[in-house]
């Protein structure tokens, strides 16, 4: 199953989002869901 929406602070350790910037979040939250959907669909994305 594929997570429309999910938390970021489930995925980081030692590192809270609140202490983050908005880029910072937004680089994070987008590599996650890249790697998110590598898994489910078993195959590597090309970065676009």
């Amino acid at each position: 199953m594929l997570l429309k929406e999910f938390d970021l602070k489930h995925y980081m350790f030692h590192t809270r989002p609140e202490e983050l910037t908005a880029e910072e979040r937004k680089v994070i939250t987008d590599l996650l869901w890249k790697e998110m959907r590598e898994i489910y669909y078993g195959r590597n994305i090309p970065a676009v």
